[in-house]
């Protein structure tokens, strides 16, 4: 993740000068902050990343990003007023356990995470904690006298009513399939969900353009929409003819999770921000963060699971 340059002053000059002039400008860079990236779900420990902020036009190589990793923080989750301590743990020394949490957080197939490939990926946790349903979490970072804190919950689980599919729209394509799925929304209004989809033995991925809903047009109605197939965030090009289909003889699990609202904007603004890919035609939009002294998100998953064969 990347800090903001806000630039609205520089791209109202571009559109008051002529195309034909030169202009040399030096941004400054933004004051380094702490990244946060944590999640907790039922039954599983919090996993935190966190790394330093890097300048907009820096080069993202391996070696910056793993420079990127803040070392020595102390880390701490409190629920139900007793407080745990979370430890630095690096991807050589994962257990089996927190291999397939790391991999189902962010995406990284369980073998990369296992074998020494030379990068190394770090995370806070701790094993006395395990996620619930209908409870508040509170994090605290301290690190070099800088103090970030956040509060997420884990809301009750809202599970879909089912999943089926049916044929490609164009009939030359008979082994694709569209995803369909059936969801009844509570009557409350403020439900959100996040949602990831995996397809055999791919990790789970969360949808590409947009993986966030919210029941603000459709509280306490049943609806039902076709899923797009979730893909790798940071892929240099999607196969247009292949995107949000899956194939005859998949077998896919939907990973279907009620997130709060702070939860919900966070990858709202995000993912539209991502989509609008720095236009300046675009809506301005401004990543909505939960981290009061940082950047980023603290986020509980209330998950439910389900399965499909296409046939």
């Amino acid at each position: 993740m990347k800090t903001r340059h806000y630039f609205c002053a520089f791209l109202m000059l571009l559109l008051l000068v002529s195309c034909e002039q030169d202009l040399n400008l030096i941004l400054p860079e933004g004051e380094e902050k702490i990244v946060v990236e944590g999640h907790i779900e039922q039954g599983a420990p919090p996993i935190i990343v966190l790394t330093r902020s890097v300048p907009v036009f820096s080069d993202l190589t391996l070696e910056a990003l793993e420079q990127s990793f803040v070392h020595d923080a102390q880390v701490t989750v409190t629920n139900n007023g007793q407080t745990y301590n979370l430890t630095e743990v690096a991807s050589p020394a994962f257990s089996e356990e927190l291999s397939n949490v790391v991999s189902l957080q962010f995406g990284i197939p369980v073998e990369q995470l296992r074998r020494n490939s030379g990068f190394l990926f770090y995370v806070y946790t701790t094993d006395a904690l395990l996620g619930e349903t209908g409870q508040s979490y509170a994090l605290r970072i301290s690190e070099e006298g800088r103090v970030l804190t956040a509060t997420t919950t884990i809301p009750q689980l809202n599970p879909l009513d089912s999943l089926w599919t049916e044929p490609h729209p164009d009939p030359k394509q008979d082994s694709l399939r569209v995803l369909y799925y059936s969801y009844t929304d509570p009557d409350t209004l403020g439900n959100s969900i996040r949602y990831f989809t995996k397809r055999n033995n791919e990790p789970f991925f969360p949808g590409l353009f947009t993986s966030v809903f919210n029941d603000e047009l459709v509280n306490g109605r049943r609806i039902s929409f076709p899923l797009d197939r979730g893909e790798p965030k940071g892929q240099a090009e999607v196969d247009v003819d292949l995107y949000s289909y899956f194939g005859v003889g998949d077998t896919v699990i939907v990973r279907w999770a009620a997130i709060d609202l702070p939860h919900y904007r966070f990858w709202y603004s995000l993912e539209n921000e991502q989509n609008s890919n720095g236009s300046p035609i675009g809506t301005p939009n401004i990543t909505q963060s939960n981290i009061q002294g940082g950047l980023g998100i603290w986020g509980g998953y209330g998950v439910s699971y389900h399965r499909i064969v296409i046939r």
